[in-house]
């Protein structure tokens, strides 16, 4: 597998920042087949689970991927670090425009003019960053993508907003930005989130991958350098996000809202998939109910067993049904199915 970093200039919210991706494209060349772009979810810097296991099980055997992007939005990852001076800023705010402008800037630069179909990606909050990016495109509004995959989008009409909401999500509101920052080493990092939700509900792959390339990622010498009462909160295993950015999303939920208008255009003009875990753990049924009603999707799968974290939970399933749309894209209908482990 050859993997190639790219950094992506973003501007539309007022804010110089940069946005970080990662190119996945497979040793032996493919002729034909989908480019995949995945946009993460709150907290979840690149979704290498899902991305690995698509490229392990289509790229050498000729399936139906010919290269896939992991693109970290500016408040997590690497980007996060690039970012730090403008993001610790008095006042500066994050909404799901930004990240819809970072994946909207990777297609303008680096895949305009493809001959090779896009299929765009989502998860929660990266759902509906995904589902924004056509925003970027003029009034045309033309997606650069053949078809949106969303799962568990964090996608609401505004009326929805002053519903109750479920204990799990309260308690992420509150929690995440007093969530501990640093451990010792790997292994106490991996034995105490192993033993405490939602982390012990993780498939035991996504939560190594979760402990080296999120919690325990390297600093850079410029980074290491910075302030004494900076460097005192980044010993042993530091955690890769802005922990007061992660939680904008889930506290303002006018973020959840904005796609909602760009979705209504955007069913006339690509397939849109969605996706979700059968187990209303996050986001109560009732709010997933609210974007389906009044509205056909291309497909809309539950995946049993697993909830908001399904692409933690059960990356397999999700790669399965991902390759189930990516086969059936030429063949466009409105289905309401559940996938059986």
């Amino acid at each position: 597998m050859n993997v190639t970093e790219f950094i992506i200039d973003t501007y539309g919210a007022g804010t110089p920042l940069v946005a970080t991706a990662k190119r996945y494209r497979p040793s032996t060349a493919t002729k034909k087949g989908y480019i995949l772009i995945f946009a993460h979810g709150t907290g979840f810097q690149q979704i290498k689970s899902t991305g690995s296991q698509l490229s392990n099980a289509c790229m050498p055997t000729g399936g139906p991927v010919v290269e896939a992007w992991a693109i970290d939005s500016q408040t997590h990852g690497a980007a996060a670090t690039l970012n730090r001076d403008a993001i610790d800023e008095p006042g500066f705010t994050y909404s799901s425009y930004h990240f819809a402008e970072a994946c909207a800037n990777l297609c303008k630069i680096h895949l305009n003019g493809t001959r090779h179909p896009i299929v765009l990606v989502g998860h929660s909050a990266g759902a509906a960053s995904a589902a924004l990016v056509p925003s970027f495109y003029g009034r045309s509004g033309t997606p650069p993508f053949s078809a949106l995959i969303l799962i568990e989008p964090a996608i609401w009409p505004g009326s929805m907003i002053d519903m109750a909401d479920s204990p799990a999500y309260k308690l992420a509101c509150v929690a995440i930005p007093r969530r501990r920052k640093t451990w010792g080493s790997r292994d106490a990092v991996r034995k105490d989130l192993g033993k405490r939700a939602p982390w012990g509900m993780w498939d035991k792959r996504i939560l190594d991958i979760y402990v080296v390339g999120k919690v325990c990622r390297r600093f850079t010498p410029a980074e290491s350098t910075r302030n004494t009462a900076s460097r005192r909160t980044r010993k042993g295993c530091p955690s890769g996000v802005v922990l007061l950015h992660e939680s904008q999303p889930f506290i303002n939920q006018i973020n959840a809202v904005y796609p909602v208008a760009e979705l209504d255009k955007l069913r006339k003009k690509v397939p849109v998939h969605l996706v979700y875990g059968e187990r209303n753990d996050l986001f109560t049924r009732e709010k997933q109910e609210s974007l389906l009603r009044g509205r056909r999707f291309a497909s809309v799968t539950r995946i049993p067993g697993a909830g908001h974290l399904v692409v933690q939970e059960a990356p397999d399933a999700v790669g399965d049904v991902l390759l189930s749309i990516l086969g059936g894209l030429e063949n466009q209908r409105y289905v309401e199915r559940e996938y059986v482990l």
